[in-house]
């Protein structure tokens, strides 16, 4: 116990030895305290003792998060939390795999995912396969397809959006936000500047966009040794390098466009708590308002220009009467005494504020077209699921096809009631983890861990609370959902700012509680947790 003790503040001050090794018959999943984003070392038994396996998931986070990651010393069992640096993690990513990852994914093209891979952060490290969704596959027609709208899209609100900044210059702040999602970036300040320059990106074919930026060097560095994957949903079990007992399932996103588009839950699928509706898309106006005038949803034959109409000989009195604008000189005409604020009625400029809202959809979009993994540690054995930032229609998606395995076959509701851990969706927000029953015929938490998966389930929650009550609107994590986990993983939940031992809870079992334990490493810089794999059947890869 005493070794344990002092293992524990060794790695608080960063003393263990650099090398993530996991021992036979054990799977190591690191979670970095990279601030509101995901990156995930797991590193797995490989074809020799001091040779694992290792995977990367994601590397990104959202500029100034990690700032707001802190915790006093005493909260945190002697471990200083936060702020981390991003070049302090890619470092440390190095150093634990020695230099060399075996599969780097990358789950979608959002900055918080993406944003911590430069080529200066990974000098020094190779990779032997990168995975990608089928959405990035240049020879897919519908990917390109789908790249091309997207683009159509992009430049719509980049010029909606500058058109609301001639009007109302404080009203951009959060779309600019979101578009920076969209097109990344470290910078700490995202401003009109920027977006002025994003939109001749996005004119470019966003190929110089820091988020394509960070997708390509991956791809770069996969193409020296093994290659490039484009990953369909359920098409085949695939094999991971040197690792045979290994495999894994890709569960999204889908191949249905209805289904990409959906993004929000209805009915029983969402956990009670704050959410954002979807409104309508202003899309076409937006493209259009050039053509319309440039800043008006209407054809020019329906208008009356906003500087012509309390002149208009015909119709000047009803709008000075009804509109609230004082009278031009010489009119003889005022606004009507039993309306004397009538502003409220103009809409001259109102309909671009549906910009934010467009924002938002596009940027659900990306993540609903997310690459869902599921790890499972020997055939029949526990899972490990990675569901990325999906949202709605990607979750129905995962249980309308099977794999086949031979002359077996796989459902998703088998793969999930394996599931001793989960990655929460998109930092536990309100479209990114399905409520329901295991009953139901859409894929939900309900179908996780059950049977002898229930009493080891773990869930992981990439969310700085501090940094999203920055953000407008933004419930990270949702309570409803995560006092959902905290319930089914008896405690057991994982979350970036948060002191693990602040989830204990009450009436923890102890025994329990210390074994649980003995299984995680909690430093500044990251969580380590080991999961047993008995019966896994470790071998090496066969050689051509």
């Amino acid at each position: 116990m005493a070794k344990t003790t002092a293992k524990k503040k060794a790695a608080a001050v960063g003393e263990v030895a650099a090398r993530l090794l996991p021992k036979p018959g054990e799977v190591i999943v690191r979670m970095y305290r990279i601030g509101h984003g995901d990156c995930f070392l797991l590193a797995f038994e490989g074809d020799a003792p001091d040779k694992p396996v290792y995977v990367l998931i994601d590397c990104g986070y959202k500029p100034g998060s990690s700032k707001l990651v802190h915790f006093k010393e005493e909260q945190a069992r002697n471990v200083v939390i936060g702020p981390n640096k991003i070049k302090d993690i890619t470092q440390n990513i190095r150093d634990a795999t020695g230099g060399h990852i075996d599969v780097a994914v990358i789950t979608h093209e959002h900055q918080d995912h993406v944003n911590g891979i430069t080529a200066k952060n990974f000098a020094g490290i190779s990779i032997s396969e990168t995975w990608f969704a089928w959405t990035e596959n240049p020879e897919d027609e519908l990917a390109n397809a789908l790249r091309v709208k997207f683009k159509d899209q992009l430049i719509g609100l980049m010029g909606a959006r500058n058109r609301l900044a001639a009007v109302d210059p404080d009203a951009t702040e959060k779309i600019d936000r979101l578009i920076e999602f969209e097109l990344g970036g470290e910078d700490e300040q995202f401003n009109a500047v920027n977006a002025v320059h994003a939109l001749g990106a996005a004119a470019a074919g966003l190929e110089n966009s820091a988020n394509k930026q960070s997708m390509k060097l991956f791809k770069d560095l996969a193409r020296k040794e093994g290659g490039i994957k484009y990953l369909r949903p359920h098409e085949k079990v695939i094999a991971v390098p040197r690792a045979k007992a290994l495999r894994a399932f890709a569960l999204g996103p889908p191949r249905d466009e209805a289904l990409l588009e959906s993004l929000d839950p209805k009915g029983r699928e969402e956990f009670h708590g704050v959410g954002l509706a979807s409104s309508g898309n202003y899309l076409a106006a937006a493209v259009a308002g050039g053509a319309a005038g440039g800043d008006s949803p209407f054809a020019k034959r329906y208008r009356l220009d906003t500087d012509k109409a309390f002149a208009d000989p015909q119709h000047g009195a009803f709008f000075i009467t009804n509109y609230g604008q004082d009278a031009p000189v010489g009119a003889g005409v005022q606004p009507s005494p039993s309306s004397s604020a009538p502003e409220w009625r103009r809409i001259d400029k109102e309909w671009l504020y549906s910009a934010e809202q467009l924002a938002l959809d596009m940027n659900n979009a990306t993540n609903n077209a997310s690459l869902v993994l599921a790890f499972e540690l020997g055939k029949g054995g526990k899972v490990l699921l990675f569901a990325a930032d999906a949202q709605r229609g990607n979750w129905l998606s995962w249980g309308r096809k099977n794999w086949r395995d031979g002359n077996d076959v796989i459902t998703t509701k088998d793969l999930l009631s394996r599931a001793v851990l989960y990655k929460v969706g998109h930092h536990c927000s309100h479209n990114a983890t399905l409520n329901g029953k295991i009953s139901d015929e859409w894929a939900n938490l309900s179908w996780m861990a059950t049977g002898d998966a229930a009493g080891e389930f773990t869930a992981m929650i990439t969310a700085v609370r501090a940094w999203a009550e920055t953000q407008k609107g933004w419930d990270h994590p949702l309570k409803a959902i995560k006092d959902e986990l905290l319930m089914k993983a008896s405690g057991r939940v994982f979350q970036t700012d948060t002191a693990f031992a602040a989830m204990k809870p009450d009436d923890a079992v102890e025994a329990d509680w210390t074994t649980f334990e003995q299984r995680l490493t909690e430093t500044k810089l990251y969580f380590d947790y080991r999961i047993r794999c008995e019966g896994c059947e470790w071998q090496p890869a066969r050689r051509p």
